[in-house]
């Protein structure tokens, strides 16, 4: 297997490109494509794909293509973005997802904020994958519940950038301890704020290094994705609820879980008069399928939540869940192949 020698051009940082990947044979040949296909000059930039015990066949696809491969056996986005940290000799790391498809400009304007010497880390827009096979599932994510990489709504504390389109200094993580290996949900939130807190950089946005993310497929994963963005919250919120000016706390959640529950009853009555509807020819498939869709992240997101809350002891010690066993967690928020 032959790669790309890393000898970029004065002007052009080296990079890296790292990709953790876990049964990720439907998705992977284009993510590398859209990757190894960039308008960046090719020997300023390598790829490094972390195979993480896949079942499928996964690994022999990505043996096609002139990248770096390792395989870890640790389960988890946490591990094996730090293993492809580790072998990164390159000034700038990039992180995608093997379910993402990059825009040809995505590192080329990826890397212009790093010529202010005080940004040590850049993200880009995360936009839906639109094909023309797609599920409700999948339009209704695309439409309603959007990734919004940087700053995703009020009560928000400093500046994240989620990992299917982020980028950090290498020295910077070497300095912070890159990943948080106890942490399988919310773990680039966590980096994101770390790397503000315990150095001087800062983050910045570049709306124009695009990727295209598959969003999930089914009801089964779209429950699942919830649920684990519930359980983070409270997570990162007890571990971080001492900072000065951090906005949630154990009323504010408590407040929020009560609101959520309260509208599940609405979304059942709405679901069902679609359905009403829906069979008289009345509206449309999405329209009939979104209000049920609400219940099921809402109810999704309350479940993590709670679980959460009983793990942390009410938000109080968030070190019982960063002792629990970090594969029993993946288990649960991870599944074997994307769905």
């Amino acid at each position: 297997m032959t790669t790309r020698a890393l000898s970029p051009p004065p002007s052009t940082p080296p990079v890296s490109v790292i990709i953790p990947v876990y049964n990720g044979a439907a998705t992977i040949a284009a993510c590398l494509e859209s990757v190894l296909n960039q308008t960046y000059p090719a020997d300023a930039y390598d790829v490094i794909v972390v195979e993480n015990g896949s079942t499928d066949e996964t690994s022999p696809i990505v043996e096609r293509y002139p990248v770096r491969l390792f395989h870890n056996r640790e389960r988890g986005p946490s591990p094996a973005r730090n293993l492809g940290v580790a072998t990164s000799e390159a000034d700038v790391v990039a992180f995608t997802d093997a379910d993402c498809v990059a825009d040809p400009h995505w590192l080329s304007e990826l890397v212009k904020p790093y010529a202010d010497p005080q940004v040590g880390g850049v993200g880009g827009a995360i936009l839906a994958y639109a094909h023309p096979d797609r599920t409700l599932v999948e339009a209704f994510s695309e439409r309603q519940a959007p990734l919004v990489n940087f700053v995703s709504g009020e009560d928000e504390f400093l500046p994240h950038i989620y990992t299917a389109n982020a980028s950090y200094r290498r020295d910077l993580l070497a300095q912070i301890g890159s990943f948080n290996p106890h942490i399988v949900t919310g773990e680039d939130v966590d980096l994101s704020w770390r790397l503000q807190l315990q150095t001087a950089a800062r983050l910045q946005f570049a709306p124009q290094a695009i990727i295209y993310h598959h969003h999930r497929s089914t009801v089964k994963g779209l429950a699942r994705q919830y649920r684990q963005y519930g359980f983070g919250e409270i997570v990162l919120d007890t571990m971080y609820g001492t900072y000065p000016g951090y906005p949630r706390n154990r009323r504010y959640q408590v407040r929020r879980i009560l609101s959520q529950a309260a509208a599940l009853p609405r979304y059942a009555l709405s679901a069902i008069l679609q359905q009403v509807r829906a069979a008289a020819g009345r509206t449309t498939p999405y329209q009939a399928a979104a209000p049920g869709l609400w219940f099921l992240i809402e109810s999704s997101n309350i479940r993590g939540k709670l679980e959460a809350l009983i793990a942390t002891r009410f938000m109080r010690n968030a070190q019982p869940v960063l002792n629990m066993d970090a594969q029993v967690l993946i288990g649960r928020f991870f599944p074997s192949h994307k769905d």
